[in-house]
């Protein structure tokens, strides 16, 4: 028999919500910061080949994720540094797809085609 999902409601939505996270003093959340920052804005730069500034991006929101869902009971490097790995691909398809879709369209000119609209501009007088 079929459970009875009222309006406004879904079945999915009880399955698929996290557990809260635990509360945790800002001290703690500072130290665990420090202590994991660098290496993987490192480890997103170097293994993933991304900017310092595009790593940064990819470990901030990798923290986001973990306040929300980073359980006591696990290992957090571990944790952390599988995240960062999803999150900097998915960061470098994002970017392709961006890239490809921009040549595709004729969006931005490549770094040969900038002297061409000046000349045009000269010869079209």
């Amino acid at each position: 028999m079929h459970d009875h999902v009222g309006p406004g409601r879904s079945a999915f939505k009880s399955r698929r919500t996290p557990p809260p996270a635990p509360s945790v003093s800002w001290a703690v959340l500072e130290e665990f910061h420090r202590q994991y920052f660098l290496p993987l804005v490192w480890r997103a730069t170097y293994k993933h080949g991304l900017s310092k500034e595009d790593a940064k991006d990819v470990v901030q929101e990798a923290f986001i994720v973990a306040i929300a869902k980073l359980r006591p009971d696990g290992n957090p490097r571990a944790w952390l540094n599988q995240v960062v790995d999803h999150l900097s691909i998915n960061h470098q398809r994002k970017a392709n797809r961006r890239a490809h879709l921009a040549a595709q369209w004729g969006f931005g000119a490549p770094s040969g085609d900038s002297d061409k609209n000046p000349r045009e501009e000269e010869n079209s007088e």
